[in-house]
């Protein structure tokens, strides 16, 4: 062989060998690029899973919120209105002495304060119920309640309070209940 032939396979056969490494950097080149193609999706997809469930928790999060916010705000509602209902309950109650019906009824508490305590000898009524009372009652009539009803003291400390407020303190928490219930059921 001579030296131009040998020189020209040696060239032939580095310039095949040199293909070969460049299909070999090709090759390897479009691999690392599907790889990293496919890690970037898969990234992708993480991160997009990620932020849907963040955000599903964080909407979940602002759902609980608003729910506690609104039950809050209904009880408030509720409070506001009985305390409403209670003042008003409470006016009413303050205009009854003097009235008819007011004169009815301090005779109806008289008449169960007496009952609960029939050895009474002091009856504390309002000034303006004190003439519409039966003149047989035996216990001094004193004439000094701010509010209609009756409160009955005897000799030894006891004493029975029978006035309007007291009554009303006394079943209001009943009243607020069924109230409530109440306004739960045409909710």
């Amino acid at each position: 062989m001579a030296l131009r032939d040998l020189l020209t396979a040696l060239e032939e056969e580095g310039a095949a060998e040199h293909e070969k490494a460049q299909q070999d950097r090709r090759r390897q080149a479009a691999q690392i690029v599907a790889d990293a193609r496919e890690r970037g999706a898969r990234v992708r997809a993480d991160a997009v899973t990620a932020a849907e469930t963040a955000a599903q928790q964080g909407a979940e999060s602002l759902l609980i919120a608003a729910r506690s916010g609104a039950r809050r705000a209904v009880r408030t509602a509720r409070d506001d209105a009985l305390a409403e209902v209670l003042g008003k309950v409470r006016e009413q109650l303050l205009t009854l002495p003097g009235s008819l019906a007011g004169a009815k009824a301090a005779v109806a508490c008289v008449d169960e304060v007496l009952a609960a305590l029939p050895h009474a000898t002091t009856l504390r009524v309002h000034p303006a119920d004190a003439a519409t009372l039966r003149p047989d009652v035996s216990a001094k009539l004193v004439a000094d309640l701010g509010t209609g009803g009756a409160i009955a003291e005897d000799d030894e400390g006891r004493c029975v309070d029978n006035t309007y407020l007291t009554r009303l303190a006394n079943t209001w928490p009943e009243i607020r209940a069924g109230l409530s219930r109440s306004w739960e059921q045409g909710a």
